[in-house]
């Protein structure tokens, strides 16, 4: 006899209940229970009611479940019966038809075994009003990602994100109250900036006014709880024990201290120390709205929301610009957590259901920020202990007094994170936290202190060099010594989003200040100058860069920390793959680490491109293992290999980040994937649902230059360029392998010098003696002729062709001295022999511009935007310079090229030389004639922008000279329908390449 739904639905509730702790208490999960809803006879299949949540109805049915999604949406809008509460999230669950022929302990054993169950989940506040995730498809796992779904449902998205906009204004309100008290009151602003450690503005009234309001919050949870706790008043107690039943500063401050006697120090000391400061005839307003702010936030059930303070820091950090402490969103974090710690294991190896492994572990945040980081790899560990049988609650003491540690240099930020760490489980006491304030610029006894770089020094001698920082501990600030409580070696995972503010260059200029990345707080120049000093003097040997800015200081830093076998999992400026700075950073990684995951996002806009929120610059992500040196016997310049995502969008919730990092490491788990060698059939793609979020491949590491598989949404592409480059093979979409075509390939080190960096131009600093560039750049007067021509800059509506004419002229610069000018007139004499006709296009606007290679009819220097290229002759130097600018040269130039921001790729001065092109030197003497003429064709002819390279006949036009009349290649490449236009269309469609246009 067939089993029942009914009993089906009884073995998986009984599963289900083990997956939580607070699930296991009796009455949490009901299964085929008729009285459930109010005013309703009909049962749902499962309910899930926990204490204080919106509760999660699981609608389930045999394959091929015809009805199941309308019984689910029939659900939302009701009531439960026994507590009013509204459900708005069901989850409809089509199962494997072959759990019908299981009874007993078989059927509970297959329901724990099976990773067939369907899913779908279904938010709304009616059946007419709602949405389904995914919204086609469904996704396909076990229990415990039905668990998983339905525990970060209990709190819909949409009341989160409008409760995000009360606390906003309610923040603003009362910033707004505070200003018109500092305004009578100065000395009030003194003394809030002084315990924040900032400087008064706006900002900093709202991040004050942001810790009041997370105090009341704090208030309300910890009223009439259990012990000591049983004494601490709520809000309206608090307020109706007054004579004009509004709040006043002396009662809401007793009710604080009463809270400190017990512990809770991190969220209420600095909530205190604000309020202090404030006159009592004007707190009570403030006191009220950010009151009256908590208590509707409280009533939407959301204190379990651990992220929705630091969903506004964003809005509210002080020096934003020099600190770059942009904000990590919530579906990022999830994310990154969720490819750092594996449901199999712990970094260390031992299963999540250990205990006491788990409070072994040592995981940190060196640049904590809000503790968005912290508190996903939190709620990460604590999600995988209880689906292992656990109960997080107990480890919550020593999570927060050894496990996790965080280090920044705001005390506002460090207050929040321990705030929000602390709000997983408010009512359990603990006495000590690592999360640590960071001492950072002159500190009084003269020493210069860097924050969490500082942490780079060796701790041998820490004895000497040590510095303190206060950790916000459960019963105070205490002072802690960051060495003996942060060794090297020691850290099984470190996540981080580091700020990304250069230490020097361009973003000096900028922002008028000497070192930007030393600038926060008000620094002097001075000061920042003798910062910037010590850290170069710290970091010197390592593959920190000042140009690659103050990111590449915590790669170092973080592998100092790991211990082998430990888990990097980083945020990181997109330049990290392909920026010449970074190129010890990619070494370090290549050599020193395994299980490399890198992923970015092929936006079509820079903002599109981030994982962090208003960066406004390309990122990725990066997840890698420490190589174990003992054990490791692998071949250091042996190949290393390493995954490749590239994502079409960021995800939008934690839940579907958390879902899109199962399906990434479900995928890596199955071996079998597609690699860059496999030839253009593209990667492994990545779905929830029927959606392709983001594809996958793999591919070995360069031992040198830059990682080009980022930001590629169709790696066929990719697959094409690594065939030229690595086998001088044309092997384009759709063809066949046999039928790939043997093509010269060199790079252009072998065929051309590559002239001057153009600071050797016009650099105005001393070298040598003299001024370092012998030019002055000037525009070309009109009616004059120049001496030393210029190809300088870009002008796009001037290149569309591919001759062009020089757009500056250099002026030799005048010396001190006979000696300085002798010395300038030789260093001109030297950049004149490298002028050229040939020049490449180093800064390509792939939206707005059309030739990555230009001819200039007389010889000139190259430039900023164009440097010159000398080759052995005219003929070779045109022949490159048509395959510079054919289908195939682009593609070989935009595959080497820094995608960072979208529509544009830059390639640098000392990355010139690798551009792989057509190798022109083999060229027969009637090669180089077909080649001369080509070019005295096409010289003069406009092309259309790279990004609309699939409409332009001339670009296809040119494709047919070079490929077919040049090569010797066959025309069937070029047929309307082939393979080159299937390539054409494929690069007019990456977002690297069209960035916003259509």
């Amino acid at each position: 006899m067939a089993t029942t739904e009914h009993t089906i639905n009884d073995a998986l509730a009984a599963v289900l209940r083990t997956k939580r702790h607070l699930w296991r208490t009796k009455g949490v999960i009901q299964s085929e229970h008729t009285a459930a809803l109010d005013g309703n006879d009909k049962r749902p299949d499962i309910v899930i009611a926990e204490p204080n949540l919106s509760p999660v109805v699981v609608e389930t049915e045999l394959a091929p479940a015809a009805t199941v999604e309308q019984d689910a949406i029939n659900r939302l809008g009701h009531r439960l019966r026994t507590t009013q509460r509204i459900i708005f999230s069901v989850i409809a669950v089509r199962l494997p038809k072959e759990l019908r022929k299981l009874d007993g302990a078989s059927l509970t054993a297959e329901i724990r075994r099976t990773n067939g169950i369907e899913f779908a989940l279904f938010s709304g506040s009616t059946n007419s009003s709602y949405n389904r995730w995914p919204v086609q498809g469904w996704l396909r796992g076990g229990v415990d990602q039905l668990a998983c779904i339905a525990e970060s449902v209990a709190v819909p998205a949409s009341v989160i994100e409008n409760a995000a906009e009360q606390l906003i204004q309610g923040v603003s309100g009362a910033a707004g109250l505070l200003g018109e008290v500092v305004a009578k009151h100065p000395s009030v602003a003194t003394k809030i900036s002084k315990a924040l450690c900032q400087s008064d503005n706006e900002q900093t009234r709202r991040m004050a006014m942001t810790i009041v309001a997370n105090a009341f919050i704090f208030q309300e949870n910890l009223a009439g709880g259990s012990g000591a706790l049983s004494n601490i008043r709520s809000i309206d107690e608090t307020r109706n024990s007054t004579s004009t039943n509004l709040l006043s500063k002396a009662d809401i401050l007793a009710e604080w201290h009463k809270i400190l006697k017990i512990n809770y120090w991190p969220i209420f000391d600095i909530a205190r120390r604000i309020v202090e400061v404030l006159p009592s005839g004007q707190a009570t307003d403030m006191l009220e709205c950010l009151a009256q702010t908590a208590g509707r936030l409280l009533s939407q059930k959301l204190t379990r929301s651990h992220d929705l303070t630091g969903s506004i820091f964003q809005k509210l950090i002080v020096d934003r610009k020099f600190l770059a402490a942009f904000y990590t969103t919530p579906p990022s974090a999830a994310l990154l957590m969720g490819l750092a710690l594996s449901s199999k294991a712990m970094p260390t190896g031992d299963g999540w259901g250990d205990r006491d492994k788990i409070e072994s572990l040592r995981i940190a945040d060196f640049a904590c920020g809000t503790g968005t980081l912290l508190s996903a790899a939190y709620h990460r560990i604590a999600q995988l202990h209880e689906l292992s049988g656990g109960d997080a609650k107990k480890l919550h003491t020593k999570m927060m007094s050894q496990v996790l540690v965080g280090c920044d240099i705001l005390p506002s930020a460090t207050h929040l994170t321990a705030s929000m760490l602390s709000s997983f489980y408010p009512s359990v006491r603990y006495e000590k936290s690592l999360v640590m304030t960071v001492p950072y610029g002159i500190q009084k006894d003269g020493t210069i202190a860097l924050g969490s770089l500082d942490l780079l020094k060796a701790q041998a001698t820490f004895d000497l060099l040590s510095i303190h920082a206060k950790a916000a501990g459960g019963t105070g600030e205490l002072q802690t010594n960051t060495w003996s409580d942060l060794p090297h070696s020691c850290f099984d995972l470190v996540a981080m989003n580091p700020p990304f503010t250069r230490a020097t260059g361009h973003e000096a200029g900028k922002v008028g200040v000497p070192v930007p990345m030393f600038a926060a707080f008000g620094k002097e120049d001075e000061e920042q100058r003798a910062m910037s000093k010590q850290l170069n003097r710290l970091t010197s040997g390592t593959c920190a860069h000042g140009n690659a800015g103050e990111a590449s200081y915590f790669l170092p830093l973080a592998d100092t920390k790991l211990k082998e076998g430990g888990r990097l999992a980083l945020i990181m400026p997109a330049s990290l793959l392909a920026g010449e700075a970074w190129d010890k950073s990619r070494k370090l990684l290549r050599e020193s680490y395994q299980e490399l995951v890198v992923m970015t996002i092929a936006g079509c806009s820079d903002m599109e491109s981030s994982f962090s929120a208003d960066t406004g610059m390309g990122e990725c992500l990066l997840v890698a293992t420490k190589r174990k040196r003992r054990l490791d016997h692998v071949d250091r310049n042996a190949p290393v290999r390493a995954r490749f995502i590239v994502l079409r969008r960021r995800p939008e919730t934690q839940l579907e980040a958390a879902e899109l990092a199962r399906s990434i490491v479900s995928e890596i788990a199955s071996g079998s994937p597609r690699t860059i060698e496999d030839g253009p059939v593209g990667g492994d793609e990545l779905h929830i649902g029927t959606e392709m979020l983001g594809t996958m491949i793999e591919s070995p590491l360069p031992i040198e230059g830059p990682w080009s598989l980022s930001r590629i949404s169709d790696f066929s592409i990719a697959q094409v360029a690594y065939e030229l480059v690595s086998h001088s093979r044309l092997w384009l979409p759709s063809m066949p392998k046999e039928n790939a075509l043997s093509l010269a390939v060199s790079t252009v080190k072998n065929l051309a010098k590559i002239g001057p960096y153009h600071m050797d131009i016009n650099g105005s600093e001393k070298s040598g003696g003299a001024v370092r560039g012998p030019f002055d750049i000037h525009p070309i007067a009109e009616k004059t002729v120049a001496t030393y021509p210029v190809l300088w800059a870009h002008e796009a509506e001037h290149e569309r062709s591919m001759v062009v004419t020089p757009d500056r002229e250099g002026l030799i610069r005048k010396g001190n001295n006979n000696e300085e000018n002798d010395l300038i007139r030789t260093r001109a004499k030297a950049i004149w022999e490298s002028a050229s006709s040939v020049h490449l296009n180093r800064d390509f606007r792939f939206n707005s511009q059309s030739i990555a290679v230009a001819w200039t009819n007389e010889r000139c220097i190259g430039g900023r935007a164009w440097p010159s290229l000398l080759f052995e002759n005219n003929s070779q130097a045109r022949a490159f310079t048509i395959w510079g600018n054919c289908t195939i040269g682009l593609l070989l130039y935009w595959w080497i090229s820094n995608k960072q921001q979208a529509g544009r790729g830059s390639v640098t001065i000392t990355a010139v030389p690798d551009l792989h092109t057509l190798d022109v030197s083999i060229l027969s003497e009637a090669q180089l004639k077909i080649a001369d003429r080509i070019f005295d064709e096409f010289r003069d002819k406009r092309f259309r922008p790279f990004n609309e390279i699939d409409q332009d006949p001339l670009r296809h036009e040119l494709d047919r000279c070079v490929l077919v009349d040049l090569l010797s290649l066959n025309s069937d490449l070029l047929k309307p329908d082939g393979p080159m236009q299937k390539l054409r269309r494929k690069l007019s469609q990456e977002p690297s390449i069209r960035g916003t246009k259509s």
